[in-house]
């Protein structure tokens, strides 16, 4: 059992893909399918189904991705340690954040930060659900994460609270209330909604909003990313909670609601594990001067 072979292996798994790992890690497909085949023979299980073009982890390949990806990310863990003992600022932060946080947040962060610290290089590891962020932050596999503190319970990991972030009623131009300045979560109980899947923050605290105004939404429409919902929302298909658009989005006006909802966002870290000073330097960084970054 290689390394590499294991790197391979992690690849497929998260692209669910061959052709798509091998271009991702500018190899040839021959080599990584050799090198799974190689797993498979010398562990005695099937870590992959094949569907059409596509692959999917076998109950004995989601285990044993557990345990590669421990063991990657101590052994990168190690190597980030020593390539820092030269006293170079020059490190490498790892680092996870939720979906929704992808077009404004992370961006604006990472290009102020590098400003500063231009030799500072970002591995983007993990866009992921917030429960699914806790998991790779405690594994090792990302120094850090943006989310939202406590949501998911994980009492090795502490948090430095970054900002609250008002949650609006998104709803179409031309919907019948769309000219209100305020709404009542209990003015929209009998309104098609259109949210993010319950593995997202954002639809945590919808349902939760939701269940303290004592009704239960009626969910027109399910997804995966915002921006996706207010497309669906400029064409009239519902309403959803959503924090508010970095730019106008045609179509979609945004509305405050008087419970005020937010979303709470922090960096969080694992308390006792070792952090380069590298992801030191952004964590405080984020952590003091994210407000000041935010357009007035």
């Amino acid at each position: 059992m290689e390394l590499q072979q294991l790197r391979y292996f992690r690849e497929v798994a998260e692209r669910e893909h061959v052709t798509r790992a091998a271009e991702n890690l500018f190899v040839s497909q021959s080599a990584i399918s050799r090198a799974v085949t190689q797993l498979e023979e010398e562990l005695g299980v099937p870590l992959f189904y094949r569907q059409g073009r596509a692959v999917v982890l076998s109950p004995y390949g989601r285990e044993f991705l557990e345990h590669v990806t421990r063991a990657l990310g101590i052994l990168e863990s190690g190597k980030r340690v020593l390539n820092e003992r030269t006293g170079e600022e020059s490190g490498t932060v790892s680092l996870g954040f939720l979906h929704s946080l992808g077009i404004e947040m992370v961006p604006r962060l990472i290009k102020e930060f590098r400003r500063k610290h231009p030799r500072i290089q970002f591995t983007l590891l993990v866009q992921r659900s917030g429960e699914m962020l806790m998991e790779e932050l405690v594994a090792g596999s990302i120094d850090l994460c943006l989310s939202v503190p406590g949501m998911f319970e994980q009492s090795d990991v502490r948090w430095s609270h970054l900002l609250d972030e008002e949650l609006l009623i998104a709803m179409p131009q031309t919907h019948r209330l769309a000219a209100k300045r305020t709404l009542n979560i209990r003015e929209l109980s009998s309104e098609p909604f259109l949210a993010l899947s319950p593995e997202h923050t954002l639809r945590i605290i919808f349902d939760r909003v939701c269940a303290d105004a004592s009704f239960l939404p009626k969910i027109a429409f399910e997804g995966m990313d915002i921006a996706t919902l207010r497309g669906l929302i400029a064409a009239g298909l519902g309403i959803g909670l959503l924090p508010s658009a970095a730019v106008r989005f045609r179509g979609v006006v945004e509305i405050k609601l008087s419970q005020r909802p937010i979303r709470p966002l922090g960096i969080g870290w694992i308390d006792d594990r070792y952090l380069s000073p590298c992801a030191v330097k952004f964590r405080d960084f984020a952590a003091c001067g994210y407000r000041k970054l935010r357009p007035s």
